[in-house]
């Protein structure tokens, strides 16, 4: 089964991607949950991750993130790699709090994922930042 992803047009292609997951892999035990998971997200793009409970969504979330370091394979936001650093062919560990800083940069919005009822959207999403002091109200 073939999957066709269209580019808008408006997407600009020289630019870095917005998210890059390279042969990305992570597994619990025995369990593997992502096995060699590629995936490009231009800037401009929406992007949905949809399957079944259990089919490795949070998690691929949580990767991108760097709050699950992967098994294998790298991850990239606006051209940075997230949670290492290129040391030649290699990959480096980076430090916790220069990962706490690459996660202050990347945001996620979940459908369905504990809003307020009583907020608008927009004060939903900006509710963690106001209240970490990163946005005013």
């Amino acid at each position: 089964m073939s999957t066709e992803v269209q580019i808008p047009a408006d997407s600009d292609r020289s630019a870095p991607a917005a998210v890059e997951v390279h042969d990305v892999h992570k597994w619990y035990g025995a369990h593997r949950v992502l096995n060699g998971i590629d995936l490009t997200i231009r800037p401009g793009e929406v992007t949905v991750v949809l399957g079944p409970s259990g089919s490795g969504k949070s998690t691929l979330l949580r990767v991108i993130n760097h709050l699950e370091k992967p098994e294998a394979g790298h991850v990239s936001v606006g051209g940075e790699p997230i949670g290492v650093r290129r040391n030649g062919k290699r990959l480096k560990e980076l430090s916790e709090r220069v990962i706490l800083a690459q996660r202050s940069r990347i945001g996620f919005v979940f459908q369905n994922f504990n809003l307020f009822p009583h907020l608008t959207a927009l004060d939903n999403v900006a509710a963690a930042p106001v209240a970490t002091g990163r946005l005013s109200r």
